[in-house]
This record gives structure tokens, C-alpha cells and sequence, in this order.
């Protein structure tokens, strides 16, 4: 119980820190330099989610406080929620989750520590998939790196290898397939 007044003060300053900078936002036409990003709005729903999880919580708490103290399981998966929870209002902010692209150059930033940097004229082509895209580095047979749909900027960068010629392969969904197969 004592826990409760840390979580709930810890997400109030995450909501806060996401409200501050959902208003310093830039958008960009520009095509050699800016930044995939996840959108701002991931950080809102997970608020909610949390406030949620943290309701129910509080109401387990007040309302059978020995079974739920007791039951770990339950309180891994609470412990689970509130973490995926906190990842997704910390996404958006700048170096959780970024692909910047700057004139030939193409860095991924993982959740702050993992970087890799690419050269866009070393890309060989793109896969679309369901929610994004998988692309693919000359003299690999396994995608370099993905760049998720629901983010700022995915646009631009469909544009970017559009311009720098690139392939983007779309998959047909596999209903369509099935028809043409069938005539």
C-alpha cells in the first residue's frame, strides 16, 4: 500500500513530461533530415491504461486486501501491466525509440542504450508487413531494422526510398492471393 502514492505521483510526471513535449513537437516535409518517432498519442492511452490498472488495484486492496497480498501471481501480472504501461508513456519521448535520418545516414535508437547506424544508399530494398516496414541492408538476409507505421514521419521515409529508388515490396493480403488462385 505504501508503494501506491509513488506509482500514481511516477505516472502523473510521466503523463506531464508527454503533455510538454506533444507541444514541442515538429513536423517536417523535409526529406534529408528528421526523425521516425513513435506518436505522441501511445503515451495518452497508456496513461489511461495505467490509471486504470492502479484504480483496480486500489479497489483490491481496499476491498480484500489478504487475498490479494497473498496471490504473487496477481500481483506479477499488475507489476507486468504497469511496466508495459510505463514503456509506452516513455516511447515517444526523444532517444527511447528514434530512426533519424540525416542526408546518407540512417541511425536506430533502441530504448536509449542500442545504436546502430545504416547508410541509406546500403539499403537494398523494403518489405511492407502488417503495421510497417521491414528494411533490408545489402549482403543480408535478415532485416536490418523495422520502422513501425504509427509513427511520425513514416511518410517521409516511404518517400526517401521512393526518391532514392529504392524497391518497396507490398505483400498482397493472402484472401487476394487465394481468389487469384482459385480463377
Amino acid at each position: 500500500m505504501k508503494y501506491i502514492g509513488a506509482i500514481i505521483t511516477t505516472y502523473i510526471v510521466l503523463f506531464v513530461l508527454d503533455i510538454m513535449q506533444r507541444r514541442n513537437h515538429k513536423q517536417t516535409q523535409s526529406l534529408k533530415k528528421f526523425t521516425v518517432r513513435t506518436i505522441t498519442d501511445v503515451s495518452i492511452v497508456c496513461a489511461v491504461g495505467a490509471i486504470f490498472v492502479i484504480g483496480a488495484m486500489v479497489f483490491a486492496l481496499i476491498d480484500e486486501p489478504e487475498i490479494f497480498k497473498k496471490n504473487t501471481f496477481i500481483m506479477i501480472i499488475v507489476v507486468a501491466l504497469l511496466g508495459l504501461m510505463f514503456l509506452g508513456m516513455i516511447a515517444p519521448l526523444k532517444g527511447v525509440w528514434d530512426i533519424c535520418v540525416d542526408d546518407n545516414d540512417v541511425t536506430v535508437i533502441k530504448v536509449f542504450l542500442f545504436k546502430s547506424h545504416w547508410k541509406i544508399s546500403d539499403i537494398s530494398y523494403c518489405k511492407m508487413k502488417r503495421g510497417g516496414m521491414n528494411v533490408y541492408i545489402n549482403g543480408r538476409k535478415k532485416k536490418a531494422f523495422f520502422v513501425d507505421a504509427m509513427t511520425d514521419h513514416f511518410d517521409n521515409f516511404i518517400k526517401r526510398m521512393e526518391k532514392e529508388g529504392k524497391e518497396i515490396i507490398v505483400l498482397e493480403p493472402k484472401e487476394l492471393s487465394n481468389q487469384k488462385n482459385k480463377s
